[in-house]
């Protein structure tokens, strides 16, 4: 089937390339953000970047920053510049901005803007001294951030694949050129020297520091009632892969789950689906465990599930990165003090 589609691709990497060459010369301008880091992505979705910005936030306030946070809010059903508050509807800023304020408070400022120029000119006028972080920023030329970052999955690396619709790329592989750093996502703990060397030898092309990162997981954090010894979960997602959160959880726990899509609009169905399965587990050591992002959708039926009376907890998400100091040196160049 990716041979069909390929000539598509063809044609599609074309126009994104005529695109960046217009860039490249100058004939489209960009519009240069001091302090502003962009983490973003050469594929669709599921690279990663979320727990980087979080990540990246965390840095920027040891170093004394003031931290903001501008995604476009993907999947809400608003338009235009918003300020994301902790009460604030996910189906109205989008679920990861809504996550990065509940996480952060009002230690990050979290904004949503599918005109990043618009939304940027907006924070900076509010708060001069601001770091923003731009949340999957590297296909909007537009905006030049003094710090590129590129993520790229270490099961799934931009350098395997093929652009769309043969594959999942954006653009071509070629225009990893532009990142000032690539962060390999989701690595296992068990990266061997081989497999490292190997990786970057692959992007030692693009001539630019290369880091490792993987996922690590906190403790579970009940919604509402704790059950004290957990040996069945019921697993709700609406992320990409749920596989490596499951690798997680199976080795302590006696797993089954249910999976939606990315960004899954959650319904009244969906929750009356998600508790007749549930119904067929022994409550008193059973729980219904769901994604942080995940939460942030489901809020809106919180009556609904507590008069269900299951025990519901989310997983918090984090990173832990294997160059740790020179990664945090990079960051901290591109830090405004405050």
């Amino acid at each position: 089937m990716r041979f069909i589609l390929l000539p598509i691709s063809w044609i599609y990497a074309t126009v994104v390339s005529i695109r960046n060459v217009f860039f490249d010369l100058k004939f489209f301008s960009s519009k240069n953000i001091e302090h502003g880091i962009g983490v973003g992505n050469l594929s669709m979705g599921g690279t990663g970047k979320s727990p980087l910005c979080v990540y990246i936030a965390e840095l920027v306030i040891r170093h004394q920053g003031s931290p903001a946070l501008l995604s476009r809010g993907y999947g809400r059903q608003t338009r235009g510049f918003r300020a994301v508050n902790e009460n604030s509807l996910s189906q109205n800023v989008g679920d990861e901005p809504l996550m990065f304020k509940q996480r952060f408070g009002d230690k990050v400022k979290v904004f949503v803007c599918e005109n990043r120029i618009l939304g940027s000119d907006k924070i900076r006028a509010a708060n001069p001294n601001s770091t923003i972080i731009f949340d999957d920023i590297f296909q909007h030329r537009k905006i030049k951030t003094s710090l590129n970052i590129l993520t790229t999955p270490f099961g799934d690396p931009f350098y395997k694949d093929l652009v769309l619709p043969a594959g999942r790329l954006r653009e071509p592989r070629k225009n990893a050129h532009r990142a000032d750093c690539i962060v390999v996502t989701k690595c296992p703990k068990s990266l061997t020297d081989v497999e490292h060397v190997k990786i970057k030898n692959k992007l030692a092309t693009f001539d630019v520091p290369i880091f490792f990162s993987h996922i690590k997981y906190s403790q579970m954090i009940p919604i509402g009632q704790q059950v004290h010894s957990i040996k069945n979960i019921l697993l709700v997602t609406g992320i990409v892969d749920p596989s490596h959160l499951i690798n997680h959880l199976k080795d302590k726990y006696k797993i089954q789950s249910i999976s939606f899509p990315d960004h899954h609009a959650y319904t009244e169905k969906d929750i009356e689906k998600i508790h007749e399965k549930f119904d067929t587990f022994d409550p008193k050591d059973s729980i219904i465990l769901t994604t942080e992002k995940d939460k942030v959708r489901l809020a809106k039926f919180d009556v609904l599930i507590a008069n269900k009376g299951a025990a519901w907890y989310y997983q918090p998400i984090g990173i832990s990165m294997q160059d740790e100091v020179q990664f945090e040196s990079l960051i901290k160049k591109h830090v405004r003090k405050v």
